[in-house]
């Protein structure tokens, strides 16, 4: 399942760095907000059910449409990256990355490799995270076939941490989206939403970075 495969491209010296292929491993097991809390907002009873349904979805909608504005991912999830050579960096794509499972490879004789954590540093103090060569190893050479790297990494953490201008900026499209349904069909309201949810949002978005 691929979740929101951004095709930009990096630079870094003189090297050309090419995004992977993202894709979602394990989706998140909750949300940002519940349905509770949603239905609160909404101002709708709670014992009111017949909607309960309709309303997990927007829950999802709205996260979906923080997490591609803003370039994060809220809740964990575990994704794999996927290249058909090593480039000079790994560039993680999206943020905030928790920590790296592993990175495999097919090496020159098509073996399935993994590759010693003493070979790359990771940064996860940059947004997002990237992957470098150590100081006392590298990124050695490949198979020629298709998707030879495999990269798994985890991002995201617990709903309690993410920023409180993030949270509302969900309710705020929950309850546009509650309040506009023919919208939400005919795929319409995405390219408007409220003012207030961008400048909640800008802050938080992470840029693409050039050096």
């Amino acid at each position: 399942m691929e979740y929101y495969n951004y095709n930009f491209n990096t630079l870094r010296g003189t090297d050309f760095v090419p995004y992977g292929k993202l894709v979602l491993k394990t989706a998140p097991t909750s949300t940002v907000i519940s349905l509770a809390e949603a239905k609160t907002f909404l101002r709708i009873d709670s014992d009111y059910d017949d909607d309960n349904t309709y309303i997990t979805s927007l829950i999802n909608v709205a996260t979906g449409v923080v997490e591609e504005f803003t370039r994060r991912r809220l809740i964990t999830q575990t994704y794999n990256i996927f290249y058909d050579e090593f480039p000079p960096y790994i560039d993680l794509q999206v943020g905030e990355v928790a920590s790296v499972t592993h990175i495999k490879y097919y090496d020159t004789n098509n073996s399935l490799q993994t590759l010693a954590t003493s070979n790359y540093d990771v940064d996860t103090k940059v947004r997002p995270g990237r992957i470098y060569e150590s100081e006392s190893g590298d990124f050695p050479n490949t198979y020629e076939r298709p998707n030879a790297v495999e990269v798994e990494f985890i991002v995201g953490g617990a709903a309690n941490d993410v920023p409180a201008p993030i949270v509302q900026a969900i309710y705020i499209i929950v309850g546009r989206y509650y309040e506009n349904r023919q919208d939400v069909v005919t795929g319409t309201i995405a390219s408007e939403l409220p003012l207030m949810v961008d400048h909640l949002l800008t802050p938080y978005r992470l840029l693409e970075l050039w050096y």
